[in-house]
């Protein structure tokens, strides 16, 4: 069995919509840091904060998305989602202040977080059941692939056009990226329009009365659900690592362009890593091909600490590149494994927002870190600590489950 025709267009419209709320809202923004910061006048930091507030509001709004996100408003969540997206990052290049774009940058997180992983993830949930590890994992890895194809255009319109030019095509990108999923994805379920699913739906059942009777979801275990949290902000925290990479590699007195080689490969990583997890997850299960990245990962933060040449930073690092689909195809595949397609609505945009939330904050703590030690060992250390619980996590989680 393949994935084609109808099936082929939903997955082409869920990875259109991670590669504009994603790729082009968050993994290209880095680009307008410095143009804006030079234009205003101010510091380069208070508009990076402008990436953090998007973030921020882009992980709540997926917890809002779960609720309302149905039959009826899937469409409207797409019309008006990708409008709201798209306006706002277009509205950025008449931004007169900051201020100004901190609110638009809002609007966006809002928005995007509104189409982003758990409308997304849930959506392949219903229409593969066969193939589902590889299809959420080539929709996940668009959103790298898009922002590594983009960031040299949007750059060059930037350079050639200025920054206000560079928003407005980035809006005009968004849209253009939307479409497939409004023109080609009808619904959530395909069995609320009388279309098949790729694969069958595994449904517990039992005998009753010579009858079959649906088992209704079971409550997620508590214990379980703090398990896979502490695997979300261990995998959000190591995604915070690599735009440090540069700082890493000078702090051991090594050239410049070490760190930028060892920052485009882990990108490079990021997105092939995606692929290959979901390949792994539909053949040996999330659980084993969590533990194998973790130890992938825990070993590139070994290395980090006691290689310090130049080959073996660039290797390491794109080992460390793995962590990307820990922080994404992993936290999806583990909640529908460990508590079921049926309370994946309510789970999993909980474990989102943990994981986006530790990215965002571990991402200044790594920088404090620095300022108060006077390098990167301590951090390696403290990231070599936290792989070793979340490994320790999925394997409790698990053993718990068959209990």
């Amino acid at each position: 069995m393949k994935i084609k025709g109808r099936h082929l267009l939903v997955l082409i419209g869920m990875c259109g919509m991670l590669g504009a709320s994603v790729g082009l809202g968050t993994n290209v923004a880095g680009l307008f840091f410095s143009p804006v910061a030079e234009d205003f006048g101010i510091m380069k930091g208070s508009v990076s904060l402008t990436l953090t507030v998007s973030n921020l509001v882009f992980a709540f709004s997926g917890l809002l998305a779960a609720k309302i996100l149905n039959e009826n408003s899937f469409k409207p969540i797409l019309v008006i989602g990708t409008a709201l997206m798209a306006g706002s990052t277009a509205l950025m290049a008449m931004a007169s202040n900051v201020m100004m774009l901190y609110v638009l940058n809002a609007v966006k997180g809002f928005a995007g977080g509104m189409l982003g992983f758990v409308l997304a993830t849930t959506v392949i949930n219903h229409w593969f059941y066969d193939f589902n590890g590889l299809a959420t994992s080539i929709a996940m890895g668009t959103s790298g692939l898009v922002g590594a194809l983009f960031s040299p255009i949007i750059s060059s319109f930037i350079q050639s056009s200025g920054w206000r030019t560079g928003y407005l095509m980035t809006g005009a990108m968004m849209a253009v990226l939307c479409l497939p999923a409004i023109l080609f994805v009808p619904c959530i379920n395909p069995r609320s329009k009388g279309l098949s699913s790729l694969g069958s739906p595994i449904i517990k059942e039992v005998s009753e009365g010579g009858e079959k009777a649906a088992v209704q979801a079971e409550k997620p275990d508590g214990f379980i659900m703090m398990l896979v949290m502490l695997f979300a902000v261990v995998a959000g925290a190591s995604t915070a690592l690599p735009q440090h990479f540069p700082g890493l590699a000078e702090s051991y007195a090594l050239v410049p362009a070490v760190g930028a080689s060892m920052l485009s490969v882990c990108m490079i990583s990021n997105t092939a890593s995606k692929v290959v997890m979901g390949v792994l997850i539909d053949r040996i299960g999330a659980k084993l091909s969590s533990l194998l990245y973790l130890g992938c990962v825990f070993a590139a933060v070994i290395l980090f600490l006691v290689l310090r040449v130049s080959g073996y930073m660039v290797v390491s690092a794109g080992m460390f590149g793995l962590s990307y689909a820990l922080g994404t195809v992993a936290i999806a595949m583990l909640t529908k494994e460990l508590f079921g397609l049926e309370n994946y609505g309510a789970v999993y945009p909980k474990v989102s927002l943990v994981c986006t939330v530790a990215n965002a904050l571990l991402s200044s703590v790594v920088g404090y870190l620095y300022d108060f030690t006077g390098g990167y060992t301590v951090t390696l250390i403290l990231y070599a600590v936290l792989l070793g619980c979340a490994f320790a996590a999925v394997i409790i989680a698990y053993g718990r489950k068959k209990a």
